[in-house]
């Protein structure tokens, strides 16, 4: 059974009714010395399922973990030597056709291999409408790679962001154009470990499964653009400095990246660990707003974005975007209204990938606006209530 899904919270709730129906039943029933036993156990049951399904609930909402083996923390992964060979465009139109879905996107699962291990990991590929469109059939179309935050799954940006229904009104709107888009799994470390998509040193190389396999696979599978101009990154939350990070240290891989909600510099804590072991040359090339500051500026448009109550990443996003230096163009989206959550990140989806579109290739319509705003270049002296000094803040996941 899936730990997400409609079928999940009903057994849930329908386990949490029986503990209740149960306990009200049997209460006075019980005699003799059993009785404060069984009272104490249904008391338990019945807290314990309520728990459950507010945890599910919870978990349903923000889509964090899919599956036991997630829960559980020992990934989605299978051994590489059971992988079967990727994809196909012809088995792929011919799978539509039978459904009769020709004319629309579609979502296929591919496996990446993780970097140093014998295992691969599901990711989800989205393919335009366009994709299976005869007139197409020569076309090599660009790629978004899409990160989420901490603990979250590629289903994350399926349902809760519902990436594919904003897609298909983008490019079926013609303010973007088609694309394909390739969601990893990024929190595939045991233990609920967090890694940063970081090469931690003497550890994990989650940086490399992100950029060198995930490209390797996608490249071999699809078709898709290959050059720098043609791929993007772009990310939620942690996802946001992964995204950030990824495509300053790799600018000649991808040429642009987006930070949705996103922080700019590595998050320390217990659930990473010592990324960077006693190395701070290897934390200061992990840090974005570090790299603006001190190394010769790449040449990548950066897309930062933040609401004006979610302090941490309101701050981050205008200190990097005054960091950043020419060849670099930073632009920012700053809504007055939200906070870190879904609901604010899914508002500015679709300006985002309008923005992507843009620099891709010129969409023929003016691109969506989140809350009447629309990104711009960060090029003028903050306002006064920019320049103030911001709270300490803990970092979002």
């Amino acid at each position: 059974m899936p730990l997400t899904g409609n079928w999940t919270l009903a057994i849930l709730s329908a386990l949490a009714l029986l503990a209740a129906v149960t306990a009200v039943l049997f209460w006075d029933r019980i005699r003799s010395w059993p009785r404060w036993p069984a009272r104490l156990a249904m008391i338990v049951t019945c807290q314990l399922t309520a728990c459950l399904v507010v945890a599910a609930l919870v978990n349903d909402m923000g889509q964090f973990y899919t599956s036991w083996s997630e829960l559980g923390g020992s990934g989605s992964g299978v051994t590489i030597s059971h992988l079967r060979a990727g994809a196909e465009d012809r088995k792929l139109t011919e799978l539509l056709r039978r459904q009769g879905r020709l004319g629309k996107s579609l979502v296929v699962p591919v496996y990446v291999p993780e970097a140093g291990a014998a295992k691969a990991d599901a990711a989800l590929v989205y393919l335009p409408a366009a994709y299976f469109n005869p007139s197409y059939a020569d076309t090599t179309f660009p790629v978004i790679e899409l990160l989420g935050g901490f603990p979250s799954s590629p289903r994350s940006w399926i349902d809760s962001l519902r990436l594919q229904q904003i897609a298909d009104r983008e490019i079926g709107s013609r303010r973007s154009v088609p694309f394909v888009a390739v969601i990893p799994v990024q929190n595939y470390l045991p233990r609920l470990h967090d890694g940063e998509c970081i090469n931690a040193v003497g550890g994990p190389q989650v940086e490399t499964t992100l950029t060198v396999n995930v490209r390797r696979v996608i490249e071999h599978d699809f078709r898709v653009d290959r050059g720098r101009a043609g791929w993007s990154v772009m990310g939620y939350s942690t996802g946001g400095f992964c995204a950030l990070n990824i495509a300053m240290r790799h600018p000649s891989w991808y040429g642009s990246a987006v930070s949705l909600s996103g922080y700019d510099q590595p998050y320390i804590a217990r659930t990473t660990g010592a990324l960077f072991g006693t190395s701070s040359s290897a934390e200061h090339l992990n840090d974005p707003l570090w790299r603006a500051r001190h190394l010769r500026a790449p040449s990548i448009s950066i897309l930062l974005t933040a609401s004006r109550p979610d302090v941490r990443t309101w701050r981050d996003a205008y200190q990097l975007a005054a960091a950043a230096r020419a060849p670099t163009r930073a632009f920012l989206l700053m809504l007055p209204r939200g906070g870190h959550n879904f609901a604010t990140i899914r508002d500015v989806v679709p300006a985002a990938i309008d923005w992507l579109g843009q620099l891709l290739s010129l969409p023929l319509a003016p691109p969506a606006r989140a809350g009447g705003l629309a990104p711009e270049p960060y090029h003028r002296t903050p306002a006064k209530h920019e320049r103030r000094k911001f709270v300490q803040a803990a970092p979002h996941r």
